[in-house]
């Protein structure tokens, strides 16, 4: 039976880090949090997205990501139903008209945290792909094992979060200054919101 210190963490770091920073629509998302409504008010969002996926790690290593391999047309359901839900987002960005003077913009709270999070069928993938590449299948149901790869990844999302929604919230002070700036912000994460729910959807293949 595999033991904690026996996964090759290098590897698992030099796999998993380029994922979790990588602009996808959670990373997206909190930029454009910290944007809008700075990073103190972006923490909110940030714990709805990290306990979301923390569950849903559980969840995958502890055998749910068995389930979905013997499933195909439910994982391409999910994929597809993903790639919609992110196009959306990508859309309401891209429409979204400039703020009046003076108007408050909402921030984003913890459940458009856990919404975003359940759309993101990218992140769904990730697992699958940590879990497959890093548990041996006579040790899929180790709890020990997925506990402490559930929390290494988390961590590691909660880092790269800390560093998109400070790259959002560096540019707060010109967007309040310059508030076109924030249009020409929306509609740039929001191309690229839909060029990643495109990506996803061209991956899903035929039905």
């Amino acid at each position: 039976m595999q033991h904690i210190f026996d996964i090759n963490w290098a590897l698992w770091l030099s796999t998993m880090a380029p994922l979790t920073l990588s602009a996808g629509p959670g990373n997206l998302m909190v930029a454009t949090s910290g944007a809008q409504s700075g990073a103190r008010h972006s923490l909110g969002f940030i714990a709805g997205l990290d306990l979301c996926y923390f569950l849903l790690a559980l969840l995958v290593g502890l055998g749910l990501s068995h389930s979905l391999m013997n499933q195909p047309q439910l994982l391409w359901l999910l994929r597809v139903a993903g790639s919609l839900y992110i196009l959306w987002l990508g859309l309401r960005l891209l429409w979204r008209a400039l703020p009046a003077p003076g108007a408050k913009v909402r921030p984003l709270l913890w459940r458009d945290g856990v919404m975003v999070q359940l759309g993101n069928v990218q992140g769904l993938v990730m697992l699958l792909v940590m879990f497959s590449t890093f548990m041996p299948s006579g040790d899929s149901r180790s709890i020990a094992l997925v506990l402490a790869l559930s929390a290494a990844l988390i961590s590691l999302n909660f880092c790269a979060h800390l560093i998109w929604v400070s790259m959002g919230s560096s540019v707060q002070r010109l967007l309040r200054t310059r508030p076109r700036l924030l249009v020409l912000q929306n509609r740039v994460f929001g191309l690229m919101l839909m060029t990643v729910a495109i990506w996803i959807f061209m991956r899903s293949g035929a039905h």
